[in-house]
């Protein structure tokens, strides 16, 4: 479907010279979205997956008055891929600067999946994958302190767009907010920047405009405590 989603799966699953091309030749539009722009919101009923192209998506629930987001993805993520089988959104699906999406009909990934059965296996591994990162996620709010909350949540950003192609010398694109941090994080806006201006006396945070940078990343995500097992950083045989 694009070159960001076979490597995606190339990095963590491998494919088949069968099962790119397979791929390529799903029938899909290309739409661009603007900051802030919603894909679907909770209550809409799907017909359709995304995967992202370039820029950022979010998940989020609006709780209260609060905004939480529930998940960030990156170029080579389908972030609706469960709407195949539970097609009501229990959430919104925004975009996060600007954006490129691959629109692809929920009947066309269907047949996709019935001629070519081991793409089944191998998108059920990246649900698989998205539930161990939203486990972890969930663990990190629940037991880890603001440090480690921001300081893995850089980690793991550099990892996933690594496996794609797009976390070079040690820099990547990055157009969310300090706000959003704080909203992924569950962190109040001062205690996230409070904890943002450690990161970055410590040398272990460049953060300018829409760019950051890991300058020491091994110490990074020792101080973290990160360990990536959770993201397949080596690929497996499926």
């Amino acid at each position: 479907m694009h070159d960001r989603l076979i490597a995606r799966l190339q990095s963590v699953a491998g494919l088949t010279s069968d099962e790119r091309a397979a791929l390529n030749s799903v029938p899909h539009k290309v739409r661009t979205l603007g900051d802030r722009e919603s894909i679907l919101q909770e209550g809409d009923k799907a017909s359709n997956c995304v995967a992202l192209m370039s820029g950022f998506l979010y998940r989020q629930r609006i709780i209260g008055d609060r905004r939480q987001i529930l998940s960030l993805h990156v170029p080579g993520d389908i972030p609706d891929l469960m709407t195949l089988y539970l097609p009501t959104m229990d959430h919104d699906l925004i975009s996060v600067g600007q954006s490129t999406v691959a629109v692809a009909p929920h009947s066309a990934l269907k047949s996709l999946f019935e001629k070519h059965p081991s793409l089944v296996h191998i998108f059920w591994r990246e649900t698989l994958i998205d539930a161990a990162i939203f486990r972890h996620w969930v663990g990190n709010l629940g037991a880890m302190d603001a440090f480690h909350r921001v300081g893995q949540l850089f980690c793991e950003l550099a990892v996933r767009l690594e496996f794609v192609g797009l976390f070079e010398k040690n820099s990547f694109s990055f157009p969310l907010t300090q706000y959003d941090v704080a909203s992924v994080c569950g962190l109040s806006k001062v205690h996230t920047n409070r904890t943002i201006q450690v990161l970055r006396k410590q040398r272990l945070l460049i953060w300018r405009d829409d760019m950051v940078e890991l300058p020491n990343r091994e110490e990074l995500e020792a101080a973290a405590e990160f360990s990536a097992d959770y993201l397949q950083r080596k690929a497996k045989s499926v």
